[in-house]
């Protein structure tokens, strides 16, 4: 999987986890991407269907990206196979080892936000 692809299920998961708007400058910080990568980004997921753009009601200057039917159903499907490969992970390594991985993972993480 490219980068770009993995971007885009980044924004598919994103937008069905949201409740409210959503608008380019929320991905950018998200992604720690520029907003014109964004926006090429969208323009893409557009072209297939996954995302439409509109003004938002509440200030008319903002653009809100909302997912369509055909990006619900995409996003569902990323996440059957996320748990599949969680699943298959769980009965090749073992939940105890994977969950100390992620307990050390975790330490990892905030030492070096440290």
């Amino acid at each position: 999987m490219d980068e770009t692809q993995r971007g885009i299920n980044f924004v598919l998961m994103y937008l069905t986890d949201r409740d409210g708007e959503v608008i380019a400058g929320d991905l950018a910080r998200e992604l720690n991407v520029s907003t014109a990568r964004i926006a090429a980004m969208l323009k893409n997921m557009e072209k297939h269907g996954y995302v439409t753009r509109c003004n938002s009601p509440v200030d008319a200057r903002k653009t809100v990206i909302e997912i369509t039917p055909a990006g619900t159903a995409c996003a569902e499907q990323l996440k059957e196979q996320m748990l599949d490969r969680m699943e298959l992970l769980m009965d090749k390594v073992g939940k105890e080892d994977l969950e100390e991985f992620i307990r050390i993972s975790y330490k990892i993480k905030l030492a070096v936000e440290e």
